[in-house]
């Protein structure tokens, strides 16, 4: 006679843990010996005695000495050195690449310059395990010395390319507790999903640097996966804006680049007039702030031939893999722009207004 035909009642059986997956925590470094300490001390001590847990460090040709303080203090990480500089596309392809041949379920992206607080993994995992269609998932990354302020709590996607961090600078106790949407992942703190990057691809190497977690993600919703924000796992980022040329030439190139590969043609005629601009808005503000020569170049890429057979590949890959349309996609625009150190008055106060009328009018026409 069991419990319940006795009247008796049931006892409490304790909760059985979700069975744990193997994962691989992928930091790709680049002259990053003052970072090393703190990422991977705090990565030590989220990880200690782990075994499904493996860190992989892929180093892009450091000048300095990383690789040799990663392989006498932190032995316990793998070290993959490469011969020249990948960028931070192809550094990162190289880290999934060897989790997937280790069999791994995630693959979770970390910049060398963060500090990952207690919990960090747990939470995205359990977020993960509980949102099976989220093919990312981003921590909450905040500010490392203003530790109240938020460095990006998930990227947002304006409708003509610009990506940027989601509520900079806000106070961390405005983000709402609970997992929700994001446009996209920022890829400096995400768990992927390994099965969903499977399917998609990985980051354009081409790309280089900048936007390619805007391009993973926007592929990523393509195929039908969602990104999703953890807020309760915390990484701590010494996020330091840069106004380099180089900078904003990735910024710009790869802007266009990713709507050629990503939207349907007739909705890149509806925003070709914007888009065009945009890019002469672009093109002032460069030669304002003495970066002129490398937009110009950016414009300039996409004259090569080479640029538009990546295009042309990337269409056919969006071909593909589309189970939703533009619309959908559309949904995670935003027609702020909101950048540090390039939002100025006169975009808040002007500019953003006009396109948020303008996308009123344009969004319902997007198929």
């Amino acid at each position: 006679m069991n419990a319940a035909q006795s009247g008796k009642p049931s006892p409490t059986l304790p909760a059985i843990p979700a069975p744990a997956e193997p994962t691989a925590i992928v930091v790709v470094t680049y002259n990053s010996q003052a970072d090393l300490a703190d990422c991977f001390g705090s990565l030590y001590r989220a990880v200690e005695g782990r075994p499904e847990v493996q860190v992989i460090a892929v180093d892009s040709a450091s000048t300095d000495e990383t690789v040799e303080r990663i392989r006498t203090d932190h032995s316990w990480v793998t070290v993959i050195a490469c011969d020249r500089n990948l960028g931070f596309a192809a550094g990162n392809n190289l880290g999934i690449r060897r989790a997937q041949e280790r069999g791994c379920s995630f693959v979770y992206l970390l910049n060398p310059d963060t500090e990952v607080a207690p919990g960090f993994l747990d939470e995205v995992l359990a977020v993960a395990r509980a949102h099976p269609d989220a093919g990312a998932v981003q921590s909450l990354l905040l500010l490392h010395r203003e530790r109240h302020l938020v460095n990006t709590a998930g990227n947002e996607l304006h409708f003509l390319g610009f990506g940027y961090c989601g509520a900079f600078r806000h106070p961390v106790r405005d983000v709402p507790d609970h997992v929700r949407e994001i446009a996209f992942a920022s890829g400096a703190c995400t768990l992927y999903r390994v099965a969903a990057v499977h399917q998609v691809g990985l980051f354009d190497d081409e790309l280089f640097l900048y936007q390619e977690d805007m391009d993973l993600g926007w592929r990523l919703r393509l195929a039908g996966w969602k990104s999703v924000l953890a807020p309760r796992s915390i990484v701590f980022h010494k996020y330091a804006f840069s106004r380099g040329g180089r900078k904003y030439y990735f910024l710009e190139r790869n802007r266009i680049l990713v709507l050629l590969k990503n939207l349907r043609w007739r909705n890149l005629v509806l925003l070709a007039p914007l888009l065009a601009l945009a890019d002469l808005g672009v093109l002032a503000m460069s030669v304002r702030w003495g970066w002129a020569g490398e937009k110009l170049r950016a414009m300039a890429h996409l004259l090569r031939p080479s640029a538009w057979k990546h295009v042309r590949q990337g269409r056919r890959e969006q071909t593909r893999l589309r189970v939703v349309a533009d619309s959908e996609i559309a949904r995670h625009f935003t027609s702020s722009l909101d950048f540090e150190g390039v939002t100025t008055p006169f975009i808040r106060n002007v500019v953003n207004p006009a396109m948020a009328w303008i996308w009123r009018l344009l969004r319902p026409l997007i198929r």
